[in-house]
């Protein structure tokens, strides 16, 4: 009986962290809203860069089963609109942030299989890393001395 009350006090102990990682991830992304928020009253970047550090900070506890679509959306979001501002500003802390949140939209896409959100975010990082001369280059052929 022992093994039986160890076994299910471990699985209890187990349930609990799980809980608690979720609310950790629910209230970083509650975080992230809050600073797009006073972003969008104050017209300051910081937040914006804020809400990404927040969202990033709560990555290695999401799971499969619990992760939501909607973290991937809003992250997605924030790297449009900081690649924008970066671009249009030459701001490459913006950028840079931008690059943060494409790669987690990207990650949460892959794990819970959203292929169209995951392929659009890649579209978007790649053109982020472009842009910050960070992005893949093709071979060039030279045309000299070929006449």
């Amino acid at each position: 009986m022992a093994i039986a009350q160890k076994k299910s006090h471990k699985f209890n102990i187990l349930r609990r962290h799980k809980d608690a990682t979720v609310e950790l991830t629910k209230l970083n992304r509650e975080i992230a809203l809050r600073m797009i928020a006073l972003a969008h009253e104050t017209g300051e970047v910081k937040p914006l860069i804020d809400a990404v550090n927040a969202l990033r900070s709560s990555e290695k506890y999401y799971f499969q089963d619990t992760v939501q679509v909607d973290t991937a959306r809003v992250q997605k979001k924030l790297g449009d609109v900081l690649l924008n501002i970066g671009k249009n500003e030459d701001d490459m802390s913006a950028i840079e942030a931008a690059i943060i949140a494409y790669r987690g939209a990207i990650t949460i896409a892959s794990m819970i299989g959203a292929q169209d959100l995951r392929l659009d975010a890649r579209k978007s990082y790649a053109l982020a890393m472009n842009y910050v001369g960070k992005g893949e280059r093709t071979q060039t052929v030279s045309l000299m001395g070929a006449a």
